[in-house]
């Protein structure tokens, strides 16, 4: 009896074992949080560093472009300065060349009367004397010379005026006309000396606003903005409605759109 009743519980604890299922068994190979998280996060990662790279080389990239604008922008700025330049000073050349100062009168050959038919006599020749050089003769001379683009010759002619005839009528044209021979065979500081010296010897010419015109070019071509912004000021202040005047004003815009 003893026997079946060991016999029943054994059986008994056999059914129970079997009857409870056992945890299924995971993979750890397939399924790992450990290896997803890394395999998700380091992607992310790499692609932020990647973006950031770009964006930093796009703001370098940026920063050239800029300078390159800036720079080509500078490059226009002084090529219209120049060519402002090169179209007032061609405008007050040719409005130089136009106006001959001080026109000279034309000679006039004398009438010659009506005279009898009489028989020539004998009559012993003459000396004649030789007509007298005068300044006015020097300066039409010296003047076409400088009009036909011979600057040296020029040069030498309109100082023998001056050395010849200081204070004659033609001296202070002589002297701004110097100047300008100086000027455009590019001895600039001769041209500036000729100027002024207009100014100091022949202060009531009417030169003098057309040498502070020029000596303003010369100050603005060193830029030199403050001493050419005060000659071309004296030229419009003091000598208004001349063509020196024009012109000044038209520096004096460009000096203040700089």
């Amino acid at each position: 009896m003893k026997k079946l009743i060991y016999l029943s519980a054994c059986l008994s604890a056999t059914v129970i074992a079997e009857s409870k299922a056992l945890p299924p068994v995971i993979d750890s190979s397939t399924v790992s949080g450990s290896t997803q998280y890394a395999g998700t996060t380091m992607p992310v990662n790499s692609a932020m560093y990647e973006l950031l790279a770009r964006m930093e080389q796009m703001q370098i990239e940026v920063q050239e472009l800029r300078g390159i604008v800036e720079e080509q922008s500078q490059v226009i700025q002084e090529l219209k300065t120049r060519q402002g330049n090169m179209y007032a000073d061609l405008d007050e050349r040719m409005q130089n060349l136009s106006l001959l100062e001080k026109p000279l009168p034309q000679e006039v050959m004398p009438e010659i009367a009506a005279t009898p038919t009489v028989v020539p006599e004998v009559i012993e020749p003459e000396t004649v004397a030789e007509p007298e050089i005068t300044d006015k003769h020097l300066y039409q001379e010296a003047y076409e010379t400088l009009r036909n683009g011979h600057y040296k010759q020029a040069i030498a002619a309109f100082k023998d005026i001056l050395a010849k005839f200081p204070s004659g009528e033609y001296a202070d044209n002589s002297q701004y006309w110097l100047g300008e021979a100086y000027k455009v065979n590019q001895d600039i500081k001769s041209a500036q000396a000729a100027f002024a010296k207009v100014l100091d010897k022949y202060p009531n010419s009417p030169k003098v606003p057309d040498s502070l015109l020029k000596l303003g070019y010369i100050e603005f071509e060193r830029n030199n903005m403050a001493k050419a912004r005060d000659y071309f000021t004296q030229v419009v202040v003091n000598y208004p409605k001349t063509t020196a005047a024009h012109l000044a004003e038209k520096k004096l815009i460009m000096i203040d759109q700089m």
